[in-house]
């Protein structure tokens, strides 16, 4: 029997728009949508775009969108990209909040509660969680990432806490903001120039999500990571040279100390 989505929203608890951009993801999408239904939250409408998909990632999301009223399923014409497949989404939410998921990604089953207390507590534009790092098959990378209970510009740029899978944002900011497109690291850009605006941020310490790293993530493989790091800071948010390689070592000094612990 298909799950009615109109039954979760009698409660008048907030509706949370989560936005799942989808390419080639067949191996983990599936364990990402489940980790959303499991949520003790039930109150949510998932968009997923697939992006172009040649995998069978159209069918896992038809089969699963079958029996969960609450999923959406959009298709690009052509393969548009994370940061504009993203901005669609983002344009045509309905929820009080929105949230977004990657593919390879999940969540542990409070998220989205626990998430929205801290909204509805700070009344911040953005709000963030501590995550665990996983492989392939959910075995721990290396010790948890633990944010602190608050953000801004100047602390973000030399230590990233807010990712993706990690945020939860207010209707307003969405209606606001979007992600830029011709830069790599067009998470971190948005959120960079959003606090650099004033919009405020604060953090839930509790891990509430695991972030996956595999061979094909777009956060495999540091040095070029650095590299598209480097060029956020200076074409991106035009910081000076001497800034840019300042907040640099600094970054990579929180790298080493988010890494350290790999296997």
């Amino acid at each position: 029997m298909a799950i009615n989505v109109d039954k979760y929203s009698a409660d008048n608890s907030p509706l949370v728009s989560v936005i799942m951009p989808a390419y080639n993801a067949e191996r983990f999408i599936k364990e990402a949508i489940a980790s959303l239904q499991a949520q003790t939250h039930k109150n949510w409408e998932l968009i997923v775009i697939d992006d172009g998909s040649k995998d069978s990632t159209c069918k896992i999301l038809e089969s699963v969108a079958e029996k969960d009223s609450r999923i959406r399923i959009l298709k690009n014409e052509k393969n548009m990209g994370v940061a504009q497949t993203r901005n669609r989404g983002l344009e045509i939410l309905k929820g009080d909040y929105a949230a977004l998921l990657d593919s390879d990604d999940y969540w542990h089953p409070q998220m989205l509660s626990k998430m929205i207390a801290r909204a509805e507590e700070t009344k911040a534009d953005i709000i963030y969680c501590s995550y665990e790092m996983v492989d392939e098959e959910n075995k721990k990378l290396c010790s948890d990432f633990l944010v602190p209970e608050k953000t801004d510009f100047e602390s973000s740029i030399v230590r990233s806490v807010i990712t993706c899978s990690t945020s939860l944002i207010t209707k307003e900011f969405a209606q606001s903001h979007r992600f830029p497109t011709g830069v790599y690291h067009e998470d971190i850009a948005m959120w960079f120039s959003a606090l650099r605006e004033g919009c405020t941020a604060c953090g839930v310490k509790e891990v509430l999500a695991a972030y996956r790293q595999h061979p094909g993530s777009r956060s495999a493989g540091k040095i070029k990571s650095a590299k598209r790091r480097w060029a956020v800071y200076r074409k991106h948010l035009k910081l000076p040279f001497f800034k840019s390689v300042s907040t640099m070592i600094q970054y990579a000094y929180y790298g080493f100390i988010k890494f350290k612990r790999i296997n």
